[in-house]
């Protein structure tokens, strides 16, 4: 296995672990018999791990080998997902989130540092392509859950199977993750603060994954009690979604170096605003499953294309961090606020805020290679 094979792998098994969750969060919220606002704010549990633990594991990227990094953080992570499965109790349901959440950030910060290492020593962008291996596992991961249920499956013995054999696979694939990495030759950088350009990708990347994440956790609960679809077709929501992204992140990396990261990066936020309006305002199943999914194909190369410039714009590893911290506390943040709208103006309405935020990155994405070059240039004039 190649180290660019055994990368994709890794955001498979990212993907998968998360697809499962997501796929979840329903039959928790009914197990627990709490509401929208409850559970957004027992997964705003998830971004306190993950705020502490991004930051740190961008530093520890500075110093140690990403590959390293990575097979540690997803040994760490994967066996996790029984924690808020098995929750008794809304309380400890957030404290087990609380640790969910830093493991996952730990182990997405790195994986994707970790790519950005590889495509250098390619030569050519493979950013979205890797991706695409996390779209297929968020599908594989959902669509398990989904099968388990109409099987008659415990949802909760589902997780657990799939969280093991998730780990079993890391153990072999993280040992060939090869020599690339993203730290640092030249000793840690320490914390700093970010560049404008570095500020401004990172705000385009919070906007993008606010809505990545209102997919993910929030497709199914819209499925099941907005539009009245069954249990399991409730799960085929997220599924739809990471179908989408996979398939157009397969031709990301060609896309891109055809059109120009900032032209797909707008192109792909319009088609995700129309067609969520769209989905919204029609209300039905079986067209919000297919809304769901050319979102999916919208947003498929926005995040690899932020992270991908965030990573060459000198030093990497601070800014990478910088960029990780504050896209994924969108992906992270974005799902509580929208359950704590929803309460206070219904789901529906809640996601259709979400149009604003699609919307201004269609409008200012090509600033996001202008950030990139302006950074680059930035770092050898300094140089010089």
């Amino acid at each position: 296995m190649t180290p660019r094979a055994a990368t994709f792998s890794v955001f498979f098994l990212n993907g998968a672990m998360i697809g499962t969750w997501v796929a979840q969060i329903p039959f928790v919220q009914e197990r627990l018999d709490v509401s929208k606002a409850t559970i957004g704010l027992t997964l705003l549990c998830m971004a306190i791990g993950a705020m502490i633990a991004m930051p740190l594991t961008g530093q520890v990227l500075d110093r140690r080998s990403s590959a390293t990094v990575t097979r540690t953080a997803a040994l760490v992570y994967l066996p996790l997902l029984a924690l808020p499965l098995f929750a008794p109790t809304p309380a400890l349901l957030g404290l087990a989130l609380v640790l969910f959440g830093a493991a996952n950030g730990a182990m997405d910060v790195s994986m994707n540092a970790h790519g950005v290492a590889v495509e250098r020593a390619l030569g050519r962008p493979i950013m979205s392509s890797l991706h695409a291996g996390w779209s297929f596992g968020g599908l594989a991961g959902s669509g398990g859950v989904a099968i388990a249920v109409a099987l008659g499956v415990e949802p909760r013995i589902e997780g657990v199977i799939a969280s093991a054999v998730l780990w079993l696979a890391a153990i072999a694939i993280t040992t060939r993750l090869g020599g690339a990495s993203a730290h640092s030759e030249h000793g840690s950088s320490g914390f700093a603060i970010p560049s404008r350009g570095v500020l401004l990708i990172g705000a385009l990347c919070f906007l993008v994954m606010v809505t990545e994440g209102a997919m993910g956790d929030w497709s199914g609960i819209y499925l099941k009690h907005d539009l009245g679809a069954g249990a399991s077709a409730a799960a085929t929501g997220f599924a739809g979604f990471s179908l989408g992204m996979a398939l157009a992140r397969l031709a990301g990396d060609g896309l891109a170096r055809r059109w120009g990261s900032g032209r797909l990066l707008s192109a792909g936020m319009g088609l995700v605003t129309a067609a969520l309006a769209a989905t919204l305002l029609i209300g039905e199943p079986a067209v919000a499953v297919v809304g769901f999914a050319l979102i999916g194909v919208g947003i498929a190369n926005a995040v690899p294309l932020l992270f991908s410039a965030a990573g060459r714009v000198p030093p990497s590893g601070p800014s990478l961090a910088a960029v990780f911290t504050v896209g994924y506390t969108g992906f992270i943040v974005g799902p509580p606020l929208i359950g704590v709208l929803a309460d206070a103006i219904s789901l529906p309405a809640a996601l259709g805020v979400l149009c604003i935020s699609g919307l201004a990155v269609t409008l200012l994405g090509s600033r996001a290679a202008d950030a990139e070059a302006a950074g680059r240039r930035a770092a050898a004039t300094a140089a010089v």
